[in-house]
């Protein structure tokens, strides 16, 4: 059976599982893993910000958070200040972190994807809007 016979369902998918496995090739390529690159995004937008904030901004446990922040502050893209009341971490983003970002975000909107792609946004968007509704 080809694709011309699925259902839209089947279609939408497919299509983000391909998306999303051809940007995580790209990310581990860069040695930044997928919730890396989400960290950064949430990051770039607010930083400093509490590591247990972070967690529940990216939807991710805090111990994941805690193993993936190692990896980015090893690569000097984030850096954490401990010690804080109540022993909690803030993180931050550097400048080689904005850098690996910026990089980053380009590449993955280049990615193989139709030039009308952006087209799909605000049907994208709805399907989210009204999924999420009805969830609640």
């Amino acid at each position: 059976m080809t694709s011309d016979y699925w259902s839209t369902l089947q279609l939408l998918s497919v299509a983000a599982r391909a998306v999303q496995r051809q940007s995580a090739a790209y990310l581990k390529a860069l040695g930044l893993p997928q919730l890396g690159l989400h960290i950064l995004e949430n990051l770039n937008e607010r930083s400093p910000i509490l590591q247990s904030e972070l967690a529940r901004l990216v939807m991710a446990r805090t111990q994941t958070i805690g193993t993936v922040l190692t990896t980015l502050e090893n690569n000097r893209w984030v850096i954490r200040q401990r010690g804080l009341m109540h022993n909690q971490v803030a993180v931050s983003i550097t400048e080689q972190g904005r850098t690996l970002l910026i990089t980053a975000q380009e590449c993955l909107r280049r990615l193989q994807l139709p030039t009308d792609a952006e087209d799909l946004r605000p049907f994208l968007a709805a399907i989210i809007n009204r999924t999420a509704r009805n969830s609640a």
